[in-house]
């Protein structure tokens, strides 16, 4: 029977409707052929403004799309997935649930093709990076579609998904300590607030921007701006003194141990 929806969502909190935003936008998907299911009326009410389907019950969703998002706590997957086993049809899952596997997906919900997907906060404002995993034999042109549409996407192998979580997906929490720590320095140096909150948010982005485009590795690039017995070197011969790398990537080191734990092993 020929499938109501295209797409199914179940949730609907911050990252599932910058998924559903970033659908619309490039018209992966149209309004009427996309479904939600969440129990808060008022995410419900907010979501309905898409002119999408939305319902309070997961089943209808489960049972009438081809392809079904989780996109709710890990924690609350146990529940839905015991929910809607008897009536979900999707031939694909897609799934942006933190620490579980595609072989859990597949123990609660069958033999069918899977889709695992770390995406990250700033897909909330269209420029995220999302780690796609899919499940052995199958990769889907459409999957990726979606993930595009709120930022970069990279196909890796399941095995990582810990090393990604400690990069990209915990990643901006990093990158705003940092531009926090660039705010208050230049407040101390005697900038208003506001001033040094632009030309750190600006010198960031356009670093990344280095970082992406240009040629030079990241190290060419540290030293071309520093010029020997300039300023510039006294700040990085400073954080190279104090362990700056070290320090991150220990960092980095303990949200991998942990998400390791979590179920990524």
């Amino acid at each position: 029977m020929e499938k109501k929806f295209t797409l199914g969502i179940i949730g609907a909190g911050n990252m599932a409707s910058a998924i559903l935003g970033g659908i619309l936008r490039a018209g992966i998907v149209p309004a009427d052929k996309i479904a939600l299911s969440d129990p808060d009326p008022e995410k419900r009410a907010v979501i309905a403004q898409n002119k999408v389907s939305v319902f309070d019950d997961n089943k209808t969703v489960a049972s009438q799309s081809e392809y079904l998002m989780f996109a709710v706590k890990p924690q609350v997957a146990p529940a839905v997935f015991e929910e809607i086993a008897d009536c979900i049809d999707a031939g694909t899952v897609i799934s942006i649930m933190a620490g579980v596997r595609i072989a859990t997906l597949r123990a609660a919900l069958g033999d069918r093709h899977y889709a695992r997907i770390m995406p990250n906060t700033p897909a909330l404002v269209g420029e995220g990076v999302s780690a796609v995993a899919f499940s052995e034999g199958y990769r889907s042109r459409f999957v990726l579609d979606i993930f595009d549409s709120v930022g970069d996407v990279v196909e890796i192998d399941e095995k990582y998904f810990a090393a990604v979580t400690s990069l990209s997906g915990s990643g901006p929490a990093y990158v705003y300590m940092f531009i926090d720590a660039l705010i208050k320095g230049g407040v101390e140096g005697g900038l208003p607030e506001e001033v040094a909150k632009k030309l750190a948010v600006g010198t960031v982005r356009g670093a990344a921007k280095m970082v992406a485009t240009d040629k030079r590795s990241v190290e060419q690039l540290t030293e071309a701006v520093c010029s020997k017995g300039g300023t510039t070197i006294r700040a990085v011969e400073s954080f190279r003194e104090d362990g700056l790398e070290d320090v991150v990537k220990r960092g980095m080191e303990k949200c991998r141990k942990r998400a390791e734990e979590l179920g990524d092993a």
